[in-house]
């Protein structure tokens, strides 16, 4: 008898994860206007080609061309303060992924710093599963006067983006996000 509110859990966590609201990157998309050729803006071409190549070749020279040796950088998942651990970091991220594509929405400057409105696409398998996530988000970058940036924070939605599409975890965070709005 002890193991019945085990196996309760159990199937509320499979039904969780069965039960997955449609992404909001779509309805997003409909109500925005691209900007058009904002990849052209000189100051992010090197942000640019290393995101939307991060899964291919290596990246100690995409990351040397983009960031300075001294920085900060926080994608709402690390922190990081000198170009040798984002290597290694960015690195990781390229031995997860299956593939990856960057498209920029849209670019203002003020100053030294950039706001980057981007929507990026990512296949990685977890626990045997192929998963395609669309995301959407913004990164204020700021450079120095080597053109290479300095401070990079990424703003984006991460439960959407990627807690949602792992297993078990992904189903109890759709239950508590369908409990919020129910």
């Amino acid at each position: 008898m002890t193991n019945i509110p085990i196996l309760i859990l159990i199937a509320a966590l499979i039904q969780g994860c069965s039960a997955v609201d449609p992404n909001p990157v779509e309805e997003y998309l409909s109500l925005i206007n691209p900007e058009p050729e904002t990849a052209l803006n000189g100051r992010i071409q090197s942000f640019v080609k290393l995101y939307s190549g991060l899964n291919q070749g290596p990246l100690a020279q995409k990351v040397d061309e983009t960031y300075a040796e001294e920085l900060y950088f926080n994608d709402t998942l690390v922190t990081l303060h000198d170009r040798k651990s984002l290597l290694r970091y960015m690195e990781q991220t390229q031995s997860n992924l299956d593939s990856i594509s960057l498209e920029v929405l849209g670019v203002q400057s003020q100053g030294d710093d950039v706001f980057v409105r981007w929507i990026m696409e990512t296949g990685f398998t977890v626990m045997g599963q192929d998963r395609q996530v669309t995301s959407i988000g913004m990164s204020h970058l700021r450079f120095n006067s080597d053109n290479k940036i300095i401070l990079h924070q990424d703003y984006w939605d991460s439960m959407q983006g990627l807690y949602l599409h792992i297993p078990v975890i992904g189903g109890f965070l759709q239950w508590v996000k369908n409990g919020l709005h129910d």
